[in-house]
């Protein structure tokens, strides 16, 4: 992208903002309880709908490039898989889980599996959610974006977005992450919303456009096969161990208000896929051949002016901002809060849960860089981990909300270690075997993420089954 100088000026003014929001109102808006555990890690359990909602649907798009590919290469069907699944899954989560997380009165995951399951399953799930949160793709992301416009090597951008994103976590907390995203929603729905205006303005309606698209962009399947589509529903029920909505949940004023906070976020989702949808398609009628990954940037650098192409800068980075904070604030807590603090230590008596916290943040943010600058090509490997991570946490933390079903201790721990590791042999077994075998086919055309949820599932209903033929005895 080719950047005026007021362009530049609009990126700083977005930092200069983030900051401002961050550090100034953050103190500003602190209350008595200031300095309580409660206060920093969920702010005080105050979280109104309307913060609820704008923290919440902007942590929900951090790989906004990784859109901007799949609607580029796949049109329609990039909706149907990383769309529509989730709004489905989020409103189960909002009708079932969300008032349980709120009335359950813990800070996080792990402290909830705790309480359920035991210390060991505590661990093993704080393990997990720092797999799940650690938020090294997404300070790699803002670095690029950092390099678009500076022209700097990547490593000091690298090192730049990461304390300007994470510096008012250090002494905010969770209320800085919070109003830091309330700004960063604003800016993510102006900008995409100025962007599909300007391309429609250039290039005439979607009707006038589109019938430059290849047919499968505009068919729902996007020749994918009914079995990947179904994938990618059951792959969407990540939501229900996703530490955002636990924590939004948790901080919540009421049991009401995150239920409530959660549906009106899926009218919003769907409204910011609409416009990431369009500009997407719009790019691939337009440019047929340009980079997938730099679908947005291409179009934006094409029919924007001056100081809104700045502006859709600030709106890309908000987008990745937003979930990196929220992300690097969850992998903290769950450094200090949920291990650090329960490491039997001789801690100072001034080293308080938000201290350790803080160490945690710190712990974060150097894992992270050193990762995205030293080896960015093992991110990916990083998003991996997480496909086998989840389907470990997935069954045993959903059912410690409903009374009627339960799992012991043992129990859990053996669905959290099994399926975790079908996960893993599954990724390993990708590397090491070839598309053409009977079993690189079967490692192929299914999953990760799929295979461990599946024996998951078969496993908690096997040990919920003994579990009750024995209460019957």
């Amino acid at each position: 992208m080719t950047f005026h100088w007021l362009d530049i000026l609009v990126i700083i003014i977005y930092f200069l903002l983030i900051l401002f929001v961050g550090f100034y109102l953050t103190n500003k808006k602190k209350s008595k309880s200031a300095y309580s555990d409660i206060d920093f890690i969920l702010a005080g359990r105050g979280l109104t709908l309307p913060f609820f909602v704008a923290t919440l649907v902007a942590t929900w798009y951090g790989n906004i490039f990784g859109i901007g590919e799949f609607v580029y290469t796949g049109g329609l069907v990039a909706w149907v898989c990383f769309g529509l699944p989730y709004y489905i899954t989020a409103f189960l989560f909002a009708i079932f889980i969300a008032k349980k997380i709120r009335k359950s009165d813990v800070k996080t995951i792990p402290e909830h599996m705790e309480i359920k399951y035991g210390k060991k399953a505590g661990f093993i799930s704080s393990v997990i959610v720092i797999i799940i949160t650690l938020p090294a793709q997404y300070i790699l992301m803002v670095g690029l974006i950092f390099q678009l416009f500076t022209g700097w090597s990547l490593w000091i951008c690298v090192i730049c977005s990461a304390i300007l994103s994470l510096a008012y976590l250090y002494t905010g907390g969770f209320r800085a992450d919070v109003l830091t995203n309330t700004a960063q929603f604003v800016i993510m729905y102006i900008g995409f919303g100025v962007l599909l205006v300007y391309t429609i303005l250039t290039y005439g309606s979607p009707f006038q456009v589109f019938g430059k698209l290849p047919a499968y962009h505009l068919s729902f399947s996007g020749g994918l096969s009914w079995q990947v589509i179904l994938s990618w529903f059951i792959i969407s029920f990540q939501t229900f161990v996703d530490p955002g909505f636990h924590q939004r949940c948790s901080a919540a004023t009421s049991a009401k208000t995150a239920q409530r906070g959660i549906l009106v976020s899926i009218g919003f989702w769907v409204l910011f896929d609409t416009l990431t949808l369009l500009t997407g398609l719009y790019s691939r009628a337009v440019f047929p051949n340009i980079n997938p990954l730099n679908a947005y940037t291409t179009l934006a650098n094409t029919v924007l002016p001056v100081f809104w192409k700045g502006f859709f800068v600030t709106a890309l980075l908000a987008v990745v901002m937003s979930t990196l904070d929220s992300y690097a604030f969850i992998t903290a807590v769950t450094i200090g809060n949920d291990i650090l603090k329960k490491i039997k230590l001789k801690f100072r008596e001034q080293d308080s849960t938000k201290s350790l916290i803080r160490i945690g943040l710190i712990i974060t943010a150097i894992l992270s860089v050193a990762l995205a600058i030293i080896l960015p090509s093992a991110l990916q490997l990083l998003y991996k981990t997480s496909s086998i991570a989840i389907p470990g946490l997935l069954i045993p933390l959903t059912i410690s909300f409903f009374k009627r079903y339960h799992l012991s201790r043992n129990g859990a721990i053996i669905i959290m270690l099994v399926s975790s590791g079908i996960s893993l042999i599954w990724t390993i077994g990708r590397v090491f075997t070839g598309k053409i075998t009977i079993l690189g086919k079967l490692f192929w055309e299914i999953e990760p993420m799929l295979a461990g949820i599946s024996i998951s599932l078969v496993l908690s209903v096997l040990l919920i089954s003994k579990i009750k033929s024995n209460e019957q005895k």
